[in-house]
């Protein structure tokens, strides 16, 4: 089917990354080092495919400028380059850097043959150590994932999509938009509202470590969302593999027993070295 010419034109100025219900990730033509996330897709200051869920966007995006702000230039942190907005004083759109190699959840994906299980604790524990830098900073992610983790030509991470964190004394509780389903903790949603935002935080790094070390998602034979928030309140954790190294330390985060993502970046850095002897 031939594209409409508004299609035609939109897809001659832009190219989109991924599209959300509640936004739009693309970058333009001219400037394919730079990533727009934005509600809509806007060239010369007009809107064109407007994401259905989009809502209070300007809130949103200046209150996830706000914490990039907060969050400094770091390794860890994906540069966020400029707010964009219009003569109002609305903000329409965040500039942020390219990931050449998109998230974490697409490269385990789209790699059907893991690394060794020594490089995956490598990441695990450059994702935990990312996270730590996020609380050395005040602030709660709130949608700790694999999805939000960006993967660069060196293959380094930097963590990214902080329009739900929380940021002490100033935004002190999380946004709308939280931790996915396949990562929130095996409890009923009465228990999960008593735990602190930072055991929530350390329960949804276990499951990131978890994704990393068996290479598939929470859940993985399960594609309906509905289906696993059924299976997440009744209890049922996802099942580790019988040789999965970090059994331990991913129980021990689902179980709120550390206190840190520093702790649990240790304990993975550790285990990489043993397995390197």
């Amino acid at each position: 089917m031939a594209l409409s010419s508004i299609a035609t034109f939109i897809q001659s100025r832009v190219e989109v990354k991924i599209r959300t219900d509640h936004s739009v990730i693309y970058v333009y033509r001219t400037e394919p080092n730079v990533v727009l996330k934005a509600d809509s897709i806007w060239i010369d200051g007009v809107p064109y495919s407007t994401a259905p869920m989009a809502k209070d966007t300007s809130y949103h995006l200046h209150r996830e400028h706000n914490i990039y702000q907060a969050l400094g230039d770091n390794r860890c942190i994906t540069r966020c380059l400029g707010l964009l907005e219009d003569d109002k004083g609305d903000a329409f759109a965040l500039r942020l850097e390219l990931a050449p190699k998109g998230n974490l959840r697409h490269v385990i994906r789209d790699t059907h043959k893991p690394p060794l299980m020594r490089r995956r604790l490598e990441m695990a524990a450059a994702f935990a150590d990312c996270v730590e830098y996020l609380h050395s900073r005040r602030v709660i992610w709130g949608d700790l994932s694999t999805r939000n983790a960006l993967v660069f030509d060196d293959n380094s991470l930097k963590i990214c999509d902080f329009a739900g964190s929380a940021l002490e004394h100033v935004y002190p509780e999380f946004g709308i938009h939280t931790y996915e389903p396949r990562y929130c903790p095996a409890l009923p949603y009465d228990e999960v509202s008593q735990l602190s935002m930072l055991q929530r935080e350390l329960s949804a790094l276990g499951s990131a470590v978890y994704e990393i070390t068996e290479w598939e998602v929470p859940y993985a034979h399960i594609s309906d969302e509905e289906d696993i928030w059924g299976i997440v309140e009744n209890g049922q954790r996802p099942a580790i593999a019988n040789d999965n190294v970090a059994r331990d330390i991913i129980t021990r985060c689902w179980d709120y027993g550390y206190d840190s993502a520093r702790a649990v970046a240790i304990d993975l850095a550790a285990l990489s070295q043993r397995l390197r002897k």
